[in-house]
């Protein structure tokens, strides 16, 4: 089946989406999720893309961001037990990567809560 070995199936998608989701907070490397799908990491990297609309290294980006959002607004965990949590190696890579993708540090965040 052509599409089949084009793409990836919704079976190995599923499979590296969900893998992301429980890991988020461990190193995430291409051949780690590359196994999961039981693809090529070229491959992977493409159909990723292909189904997701961005790269796979962005979608992880964008999810720890998305995660440590969600922890920084509970207000019970400091700046870097939330980037340990989501898989920053230091809370200033946690920064970076928020400005980058919702225009906001972990300080703005929280006091645009107050």
């Amino acid at each position: 089946d052509v599409g089949r070995v084009n793409r990836l199936s919704d079976a190995q998608l599923k499979r590296v989406l969900d893998h992301i989701e429980t890991a988020l907070h461990e190193p995430l490397s291409i051949d780690r999720l590359s196994r999961v799908a039981g693809a090529s990491s070229s491959h992977l990297r493409t159909w990723f893309k292909a189904a997701m609309g961005v790269t796979l290294h962005r979608y992880v980006l964008r999810r720890r961001v998305e995660r440590a959002c969600v922890l920084l607004r509970r207000g019970d965990l400091g700046t870097s037990e939330v980037a340990a949590l989501t898989g920053f190696a230091h809370q200033s890579h946690l920064a970076h990567w928020m400005r980058r993708e919702i225009g906001q540090t972990p300080r703005d965040l929280r006091r645009a809560q107050k």
